[in-house]
């Protein structure tokens, strides 16, 4: 099966689309990353530092993700990538969250994976390299279709198959409240939507959908008939997770990944009907090399293919507009014609770039006065210094390129290719990655009829922890657990913060807003899950409480200007009530309307860090 799969070859489009759309939410990710570095690492942020100035690192790490994004030097990227995943955020604990096992794994992937076939900047680099004045070099386009399969298997079937083990136990899942749930809380809701949640056929209905949908995803998504219907409850879940709790990138993360279940006729289609109709025509000189590269490099970004390219030589006689100019002038200059006006030089250039949707802002660049004449400097030297020596039959002759070879067709033995050697690695590492998983997955069963309760299982317990400390450090490979019973339970209270000037007046810190609702900013993603389930959570750790508001206040201080050799913060308390095991009219306004109480107040003396906070008991 796995080498029918990978001699079906298909359309890289998808995955193309893929690489650039979860490597923009990578980045997204990345840079709020860096954003709280010093929150993340720094023993007090910005007081007491980190042995290491964890910046330049992922500042590299964004550059190679910018570096995927484009498709340039793609096979390093991937590793710098990979590699600054591994180091940044395979070992963190308290700021961990789902979509850092997603980006493990994810990241790992791509590794492997031909993600720079299309719409990619070492596409144009081997165009380049391998055409000239007689021949244009067009590199394989097409994928195998395990380049689609295997990332959505890893990346959302593996999570499912997991999750369904823990979601079967929980008594909430089980009763259709599952989407309710987590969301009536005023802590989780990002944009919050409480008439939504007051409509208890539909709470019913989207929890056991999502019940439903886990439990055969991993069974159907490889099947046609099933992919359109699981590609739109799939996206459907995940852009309502992106809007309703904070943690946007897990869900536009995850959304990325099911693009790859797009139909790939869909795509084709897409880029096919915007190729009409042409928008201007591009004439050049065909025995010019340096011209030749121009137009190559034009019609790669020419996505929609706007631009009709012509020769000067066996076009430029039938156009009536540009009969009056002699052939030396247009072979010289480069000349186009658009709304029935001729262009040249750099016009012509700001032309193509106005043809071109995503390119439009360079041509409004040019057009500034100053940035046009200077412009029109640099080219008149280019086109002046040029080789102007024009490759002919005669003088050039024509001598074939030598063609990259099929890297499939590679004999490593006799009868032994580098094809068969793929088609096996694939096999044996998909093996050993769903045996990782079941290991894992074993722990992720509650109820095993008893045989949970035997020396043997508490053998395979063990051994399935030690898995999944190195799997999910390297692979992503994890349990996947997400917004349970036993994290909500007994949650009865919300903290939040706010900063006291000198003249009585107060500022509540973006972590928390007044109604209770996550913060504004930045707060939100790994920053979220620190805040609310470490700093604190439904059973608080007086200790973690105390150094996460200290924590918090310093980046948020310095963030600010904020002199912490004198300043005042107020801790506050809002009371909940703990959500009840059936569905309920207004529970979260309820909850959201419910009152804030001082109950501490953190100070900062000559940047000497003190609270005093009653013991949760008391609160």
């Amino acid at each position: 099966m796995i080498k029918r799969l990978y001699n079906k070859k298909i359309s890289g489009l998808g995955l193309a689309i893929f690489r650039i759309v979860y490597s923009l939410v990578l980045l997204c990710s990345v840079t709020q990353f860096n954003y709280f570095r010093h929150l993340i690492f720094d023993k007090v942020p910005f007081i007491n530092p980190a042995e290491i100035d964890f910046g330049i690192p992922i500042k590299i790490w964004m550059i190679a993700i910018i570096f995927i994004i484009f498709g340039l030097f793609t096979r390093l990227a991937t590793i710098i990538n990979y590699l600054m995943t591994i180091i940044l955020i395979g070992s963190i604990n308290t700021y961990e969250y789902h979509m850092f096992y997603a980006y493990l794994g994810i990241n790992f992937l791509i590794l492997f994976l031909p993600i720079s076939r299309n719409l990619s900047l070492d596409r144009l680099i081997l165009k380049l390299k391998y055409s000239n004045t007689r021949f244009t070099y067009e590199p394989p386009k097409k994928v195998s279709v395990l380049s689609y399969l295997i990332p959505i298997f890893i990346g959302i079937a593996f999570v499912y198959f997991d999750s369904i083990f823990y979601k079967s136990s929980s008594s909430y899942w089980t009763r259709g409240l599952g989407v309710w749930y987590p969301t009536s809380f005023p802590f989780t809701n990002f944009f919050s939507i409480p008439d939504i949640l007051d409509q208890e056929y539909l709470m019913l209905f989207l929890g056991y959908l999502t019940l439903l949908f886990e439990l055969i995803f991993i069974f159907t998504f490889f099947r046609k008939k099933w992919r359109v219907p699981l590609l739109i409850i799939g996206l459907g879940l995940h852009l309502g997770i992106s809007v309703c709790y904070p943690i946007p990138w897990f869900g536009l993360g995850m959304c990325s990944i099911y693009l790859l279940m797009v139909p790939v006729a869909c795509w084709e289609k897409l880029f096919a009907t915007s190729r009409t109709p042409k928008k201007m025509v591009f004439y050049y000189d065909g025995e010019c090399p340096l011209c030749n590269r121009t137009k190559i490099i034009i019609q790669h970004f020419d996505i929609a293919g706007r631009i009709d390219f012509k020769t000067v030589q066996y076009y430029a006689e039938q156009e009536e507009l540009l009969k009056n100019i002699p052939v030396d002038d247009l072979l010289n200059d480069i000349h186009s014609i658009r709304n029935g006006k001729i262009y040249k030089g750099l016009d012509t250039y700001i032309q193509v770039f106005d043809s071109i949707i995503y390119l439009k802002p360079i041509s409004w660049f040019l057009r500034v006065p100053g940035i046009y004449h200077l412009g029109k400097s640099v080219y008149q030297f280019v086109a002046k210094n040029r080789n102007t020596e024009r490759c002919t039959e005669e003088n050039c002759g024509y001598t074939p390129p030598t063609l990259p070879q099929d890297e499939d067709s590679f004999k490593i033995l006799q009868n032994y290719t580098l094809k068969d050697l793929k088609i096996s690695g694939i096999k044996s590492g998909l093996y050993f990655i769903i045996l990782i998983q079941v290991i894992i997955s074993y722990n992720s069963i509650g109820n095993k009829g008893g045989f949970e309760k035997t020396s043997i299982s508490r053998v395979i317990n063990i051994f399935s922890d030690a898995v999944e400390r190195s799997s999910k450090t390297f692979l992503g490979i994890t349990h996947h657990a997400v917004f349970m019973d036993y994290h909500f339970k007994n949650y009865n209270h919300i903290v939040a913060i706010s900063y006291m000037d000198k003249k009585g007046n107060e500022t509540w810190l973006p972590i928390i807003k007044k109604d209770g609702t996550p913060g504004t900013a930045l707060y939100y993603g790994p920053v979220w899950v620190k805040w609310s389930f470490r700093v604190n959570n439904n059973e608080i750790n007086q200790s973690n409480l105390k150094k996460g508001i200290r924590d918090f206040t310093a980046f948020w201080a310095y963030q600010n200007n904020i002199n912490l050799d004198d300043a005042k913060f107020i801790i506050k308390l809002k009371k909940i009530d703990t959500t009840p095991y059936h569905w309920e009219k207004g529970f979260l306004k309820k909850q959201m309307g419910k009152p804030w109480t001082d109950v501490g107040v953190a100070t900062w003396n000559n940047k000497k860090y003190s609270i005093q906070i009653p013991e949760i008991e008391t609160l």
